[in-house]
């Protein structure tokens, strides 16, 4: 049959759309840049800088309190493993308010939702159009104390109204440290291969009651919350052993079913797409204080060590069902995506650990460290460390 030469020319033009439509959906979240292309973008902000230990790298604002926004294993050519709001850099819309920039390891607080939130005025209704970010959280720039190769070290002091509009006065601290082989290696109690490559960093983030007031579980309490956006792919799944009986995790904004989540051998699994917007959090008795994911298009093994109290205060942010203020979670794994009311934020995925809730006295403080660690290579190599840290080899893992 022959076709007229306007037909053709319309059908492979609507192929041509469709291929391209294709590829914009799937570079969207198969897409990840080289470090050095995205330093190119960050360069833009003034107090950006590159901590280094060997081929390891580490994009950090001291101003902007004390964010890491993305990493390196392997020098400006390797992969760049954080997502970071590039469009709010471009046009400088940032620096009006740059709560939602993202970054690898960014500092919030909680609790989001019930009665001592602090993301919501006082009497407005947990919608999702009325949530805010704190404004000094989401304005204030911090002032940089040191800065070596190594570290930086920033402070700022804010204050947080929560819904009961009680004001924490609060005076922060962010020293962020890259970590060299030998450091990475004593932290975890392994070895790390020569065909592996690496890069380790540590958040460390007091938090100092400057008011004149003792804090008190009748008016609220806040947490340190470290967040940290990480690029996804279509088979990333997040991994976290768990210590105790577990049935099922803390479930936010949406159903799941094992098509994204499995509970096995003491091990949770949970796809990290950034395709369906969800939430999965861990409480504190079944916390175990390490977990983390595995892109295998990626060949990345990421892994997030942090400190636990096992305090029995942990800030709840369920928006329903929030009877107790300090039931809460200890570890969230949050994944993009979209509903009727919100999102895509992104796409990323985030880990996301939060220190327990304390009645400060008037002067003293609490700390909460975060580490992030990235490991890239065959997934033979990639194996061992999980399998020491996690107790779980990649090989054998829970597909979603």
């Amino acid at each position: 049959m022959v076709y007229p030469i306007n037909l053709l020319a319309s059908f492979k033009s609507l192929v041509l759309l469709l291929v391209a439509l294709c590829f914009m959906g799937c570079s969207s979240i198969f897409h990840i840049n080289t470090f050095g292309s995205d330093l190119e973008v960050l360069n833009t902000i003034d107090d950006l800088h590159v901590l280094k230990s060997e081929n390891s790298m580490i994009a950090v604002s001291g101003e902007l309190q004390g964010r890491v926004f993305t990493s390196s294993s392997n020098g400006l050519n390797g992969k760049s493993y954080g997502w970071f709001n590039r469009k709010s850099i471009k046009d400088h819309s940032f620096k009006n308010r740059f709560g939602n920039l993202g970054g690898e390891d960014r500092m919030w607080f909680g609790p989001q939702y019930g009665k001592f939130n602090v993301f919501f005025e006082p009497g407005l209704t947990f919608d999702d159009k009325n949530s805010r970010i704190a404004h000094d959280l989401d304005t204030l720039l911090f002032e940089t104390k040191k800065k070596t190769h190594k570290e930086i070290i920033s402070k700022g002091r804010m204050h947080i109204k929560n819904y009961q509009n009680y004001v924490f006065n609060i005076d922060v601290e962010r020293k962020i440290s890259i970590l060299n082989k030998h450091e990475i290696e004593q932290n975890l109690n392994i070895s790390i291969d020569d065909e592996v490559t690496y890069v380790g960093f540590e958040s460390v983030t007091k938090m100092t009651n400057i008011g004149t007031n003792k804090w008190s579980k009748n008016t609220g309490l806040l947490s340190i919350w470290i967040l940290g956006c990480m690029v996804p792919t279509k088979n990333t799944v997040a991994m976290i052993p768990v210590k105790g009986h577990l049935d099922e995790v803390t479930n936010y904004f949406t159903p799941l079913d094992d098509s994204r989540i499995k509970i096995k051998d003491g091990m949770v699994y949970y796809k990290a797409d950034a395709n369906y917007l969800n939430k999965i959090g861990i409480l504190p008795q079944n916390t175990i204080p390490v977990f983390g994911s595995y892109s295998p298009e990626l060949n990345l093994l990421t892994l997030i060590e942090f400190t636990f109290e096992n305090n029995e205060h942990y800030v709840n942010s369920k928006r329903k069902d929030n009877q107790d203020p300090y039931a809460g979670d200890v570890i969230n794994i949050f994944n993009d995506g979209v509903t009727s009311t919100a999102g895509p934020f992104g796409p990323f995925y985030e880990l996301e650990t939060s220190s327990n809730a304390q009645e400060l006295e008037a002067g003293k403080n609490m700390v909460h460290i975060s580490k992030t660690y990235h490991f890239e290579g065959k997934k033979e190599y990639l194996d061992k460390i999980s399998y020491k840290v996690l107790g779980v080899k990649l090989s054998n893992r829970v597909k979603l």
